[in-house]
């Protein structure tokens, strides 16, 4: 069946609280990738490594009074640890498309103290209930790639854009090449089981960017910082050819697979996990 934005609803609204069981960390949990830099120490800081980032090219565009929206926010990881690291920031938004997230997100921000600071609403990405020209910095942290039909972020995150602000994307990209038959059989396992119909690449990405004036401005691969557990491919095709005969219906199933079928994609070089930057244009002058 074609992958839907109710159905991409539905699998976090199923999963989300089995992530977290299973993550480790008791408030505001990160849900993302890790990335061990050769300075990253501990768990906790290959977690917000992308957040750290993230935050860094948020203060590259002002330093006080940052207004942003976190789009596809989970329950709020990023958006806490940056939001709290920035000087005077305005209020900000979180946006997922999962009441489930949205609700949890809010508890952690009411827990925290930071329910003036921080707005978390179910919500879609393509729709964002702000005015024009009202943010210094969108981002979206392995979000994108869910979308159904990615030009529309692109289009709304460009309206929300002041003039010179930053749109911060870090997820996974296809690569720019054709695929053999094994290949494909993982990278469709891995849409599938995952639910990301909007996994492009960067080429396609940088054009629907282009089309609603955001201009490209750094593409950094962060592949290499990831710890991938990849197995060997005769035994994952065995348990992608089971785990796809089991009759449990629950959204982990599919989970499961499309994360060992995305460390099959990353070893191969099928799908780069990347963090592209666009910046606003400072003219009217695109379509």
């Amino acid at each position: 069946m074609p992958i839907t934005t109710d159905s991409v609803r539905t699998y976090y609204d199923e999963n989300t609280n089995l992530f977290l069981k299973f993550s480790g960390h008791k408030q505001a949990q990160n849900i993302h990738r890790s990335l061990w830099m050769p300075e990253t120490k501990t768990l906790e800081d290959a977690l917000n490594t992308s957040n750290a980032l993230i935050k860094a090219e948020i203060e590259s565009v002002t330093q006080t009074n940052a207004g942003i929206a976190d789009l596809g926010c989970g329950v709020g990881a990023s958006l806490f640890y940056i939001h709290l690291r920035l000087q005077n920031p305005a209020p900000a938004l979180g946006l997922t498309l999962s009441p489930v997230q949205a609700h949890l997100a809010q508890e952690s921000a009411n827990q925290l103290g930071l329910q003036d600071q921080i707005r978390f609403a179910e919500g879609d990405f393509t729709s964002v209930p702000l005015p024009s020209k009202s943010l210094d910095a969108v981002y979206s942290v392995e979000a994108v790639c869910h979308a159904v039909d990615p030009e529309k972020y692109f289009r709304e995150a460009s309206r929300l854009l002041r003039k010179g602000g930053k749109l911060i994307l870090v997820d996974d990209y296809q690569a720019t090449r054709p695929f053999s038959a094994n290949e494909n059989k993982w990278l469709n396992a891995y849409m599938d089981g995952w639910y990301v119909p909007g996994v492009r690449t960067v080429e396609q990405i940088i054009s629907f960017a282009e089309k609603h004036g955001l201009q490209l401005k750094k593409n950094e691969e962060l592949t290499p910082y990831l710890r991938l557990r990849n197995l060997p491919d005769l035994l994952a095709s065995a348990l992608l050819f089971l785990g796809e005969k089991l009759p449990i219906k629950h959204a982990i199933v599919p989970s499961m697979l499309g994360s060992m079928a995305l460390q099959q994609c990353l070893t191969m070089k099928v799908v780069e996990y990347r963090m592209l930057v666009f910046e606003k244009s400072t003219t009217d002058e695109y379509r």
